[in-house]
């Protein structure tokens, strides 16, 4: 006899809510519930599953739209945003607007070959540049916590970003000793946000990555003195490759 599960793309299961999201292979999307009927759902294809939190996208006028919808069928983000990124920290998403498509580019191509190509024998290669677009971060409620502005938003620790300003469109590479793609960046400026309860934040002024973390921890540990929670420790496999040309500010 077939497998029944051949018949489905993906498919996401609550065991404690028995709530489920799946995919049938012809592309139709349906929400599934105990003793209720399926419920189709507006999707064109569901991606990834994390803590009940589903990506999606829909494909309008031949573009991606991402959106993220809980196991229970609700939207979270609705389908606004041309990329997001897997949850990060348990709490927020990187979201981006604009052109997420990778291209060859003469320029960043020049830069990988001047600054990344550590000429391994295991080989190195430009793989390519993504398109011009910003990135920010939303959380669960799709609050926006960091504006969609910066050419890079890089979460160091379960509260603390870091925003590029003005430097290169990012460039993936192979590196052929680690075995792994890697994204890097160069040049521009950085500016410290510290996502702190209550919706405020706490946040230096635009400087070198490595002024900037000196600065935040100076004014962080004139602020928050009394906190006991703030805890380190890098995400360090969303984290981005910098490096400064000689065109840097």
């Amino acid at each position: 006899m077939d497998n029944p599960l051949n018949i489905y793309s993906a498919i996401f299961v609550s065991q404690e809510y028995k709530r489920a999201i799946f995919q049938y292979k012809n592309g139709k999307v349906f929400f599934a519930q105990d003793d209720a009927d399926l419920i189709e759902l507006s999707i064109s294809k569901i991606v990834d599953e994390t803590k009940g939190k589903i990506r999606f996208y829909n494909i309008v006028d031949g573009v991606k739209k991402w959106g993220i919808i809980s196991i229970f069928g609700s939207t979270i983000i609705p389908a606004i945003y041309d990329y997001i990124s897997p949850m990060i920290a348990d709490n927020y998403f990187k979201v981006f607007i604009g052109d997420y498509s990778w291209e060859h580019d003469e320029y960043s191509s020049d830069l990988f070959c001047e600054y990344l190509n550590t000429q391994s024998w295991n080989g190195d290669d430009y793989i390519g540049t993504l398109n011009e677009g910003k990135w920010g971060i939303v959380d669960l409620e799709n609050r926006i916590l960091v504006p969609v502005e910066y050419q890079w938003v890089e979460l160091i620790d379960d509260r603390t970003v870091c925003c590029n300003v003005g430097g290169t469109r990012i460039i993936k590479w192979y590196d052929g000793d680690g075995k792994e793609d890697v994204l890097s960046i160069a040049d521009g400026l950085w500016k410290m946000i510290f996502l702190e309860p209550h919706h405020r934040k706490t946040e230096t002024e635009l400087g070198t990555y490595d002024e900037v973390i000196e600065e935040f921890k100076k004014e962080y540990s004139k602020r928050m003195v009394d906190r006991k929670d703030y805890q380190y420790h890098s995400h360090q496999w969303q984290k981005i490759e910098k490096f400064t040309t000689n065109k840097g500010t």
